[in-house]
């Protein structure tokens, strides 16, 4: 499939999804590696998102946390600090969060298979140089 109907068939899944009769589509994001690295683009899609959105971080201290979304310009339902990878899946799978982007692999690999995982690029998950994804073994296999 070529990239522009690649992209067509994006933009026609996430226009069904974010429409979605039921129930409006929840988004969880990373705050450190994610929302900070493009803050203008999570500014308008947390500003147009019509589900909740959900900022879960690992960090702790909450008047920090908030003071750097409305630096940046982010819409969220709620902050959720958290203290470990394992603990940010459970409160996915909790909140039963529908989307999911971080840029840590070892948060990834724990979420449940009903989730849309989109990972951000960063220099701590890919070499620009080399053109590659940095992975552990726990986090991925040469294929």
């Amino acid at each position: 499939m070529k990239m522009k109907e690649q992209l067509t068939v994006a933009r026609d899944s996430l226009v069904t999804a974010l429409t979605h009769p039921e129930k409006p589509i929840s988004i969880g994001l990373d705050l450190d590696g994610v929302i900070d690295e493009a803050a203008p683009f999570f500014a308008v899609l947390t500003a147009s998102w019509p589900g909740d959105v959900f900022v879960i971080t690992y960090r702790d201290d909450r008047d920090k946390v908030v003071a750097d979304l409305g630096r940046f310009g982010i819409k969220y339902t709620d902050v959720i600090l958290v203290n470990s990878f394992e603990e940010k899946a459970k409160v996915i799978e909790r909140l039963a969060i529908d989307v999911y982007i971080d840029d840590q692999p070892e948060v990834l690999m724990h979420l449940p298979q009903g989730v849309t995982v989109l990972m951000m690029r960063n220099g701590g998950n890919y070499d620009d140089a080399e053109k590659k994804w940095l992975f552990s073994a726990t986090t991925g296999r040469l294929i």
